[in-house]
């Protein structure tokens, strides 16, 4: 079988990564139950990442998630030249199996991150800074999810509000760095997955407890999707993504997690939006975004739907939202709520 497209390189990232780690050592692949491990030695991850890059002729995209990867190993006291072996082994086997010009990218791209790798540090600044009005409130938050207390973290955010603390100020200066917080503390081996997940359970529950206040009851004719594309699991941004759109005029409908792109655009016409806007975490499902985005802009009954994308994928490159050809942008939920509001506007 020979490769002769980034696209295949995707499709077919399961055979080349047991193809590869057949040239390791096995030594490397005994995680021995280790969370950080699994994911650092993850070698279809790999390729789909690099496939991405290569697809959106964007090299950050990897370049990024091997730099991350790398300080993920270095944080779990792993050995970063076996790391550095198993991105060789990918490069030996995609140049055995595959074909074409782009090879050659694909080379430079995998040259250029291991040359990156070691020279930058993981962040050691806290997301909880002091110029946060409402510091306090997101730092007892935090104790209170990392102690699994969650009633304590409900009834402190409840107090919050009780006391004149605006629902969009808990989630922008409260749920929102707090998040981010955990995702750095896990980073540095500091918490464990299961505390991350508890935590934005929590943020979630809290979500849901302040709900019905969002709605003032009045009717709206701005209407919004929100949604994440297949595959893609992290889901409360564009929760909170929605909910930010209902404080500021709009009529929302989130559809979650791993939507498929046919109840996507179901749910469009139903809604009768004016904007979709779509959620991606990993970079490694830019390809699942790049198709919503051309099966919505095929459909008629969607001419009128302005698309806009946002998630942590998309700031790797401030450019890409471009190469999927979507109508906008935003780096965050407050940022995102404007753009659209511009986007509406013109239409």
């Amino acid at each position: 079988m020979l490769i002769d497209t980034e696209k295949e390189l995707i499709k077919h990232k399961h055979l080349l990564a047991e193809l590869a780690r057949h040239s390791l050592d096995d030594q490397i692949f005994e995680f021995h139950g280790d969370e950080r491990l699994k994911m650092v030695f993850d070698l279809e991850t790999h390729l789909a990442f690099l496939g991405e890059a290569l697809r959106c002729s964007t090299p950050q995209i990897f370049s990024e998630y091997a730099i991350w990867t790398n300080q993920l190993l270095v944080s779990s006291g792993g050995d970063t030249q076996q790391f550095r072996a198993c991105l060789h082994a990918l490069e030996t086997q995609i140049q055995a199996s595959a074909t074409g010009d782009w090879l050659e990218t694909a080379r430079e791209y995998l040259a250029n991150a291991l040359a990156e790798l070691g020279k930058r540090q993981p962040v050691t600044q806290s997301f909880l800074r002091d110029d946060n009005p409402h510091i306090d409130l997101a730092r007892d938050f935090l104790a209170a999810c990392l102690s699994l207390n969650r009633q304590d973290a409900m009834q402190k955010t409840q107090d919050a509000v009780s006391q004149g603390v605006s629902v969009n100020d808990i989630y922008l200066n409260v749920i929102t760095p707090v998040l981010h917080e955990l995702g750095r503390l896990w980073h540095l081996n500091k918490i464990t997955i299961g505390h991350e997940h508890y935590c934005t359970a929590v943020a979630q529950m809290i979500m849901a407890q302040l709900f019905p206040s969002i709605f003032d009851g009045s009717k709206k004719k701005k209407r919004m999707v929100s949604t994440c594309v297949p595959g893609e699991l992290h889901e409360i941004g564009a929760r909170m993504v929605a909910d930010l759109f209902e404080m500021h005029g709009w009529d929302t409908v989130f559809l979650g997690a791993d939507v498929p792109i046919e109840s996507v655009i179901d749910i469009l016409i139903q809604h009768d939006a004016h904007i979709l806007t779509i959620s991606v975490t990993l970079a490694s499902h830019l390809g699942e975004a790049s198709e919503m985005i051309a099966a919505v802009r095929a459909n008629l009954a969607c001419a009128k739907v302005k698309i806009m994308v946002g998630g942590a994928a998309f700031n790797i490159d401030q450019t890409l939202w471009r190469k999927l050809n979507a109508d906008g942008w935003a780096k965050d939920g407050e940022t995102a709520v404007a753009v659209a509001d511009t986007l509406d506007r013109a239409s």
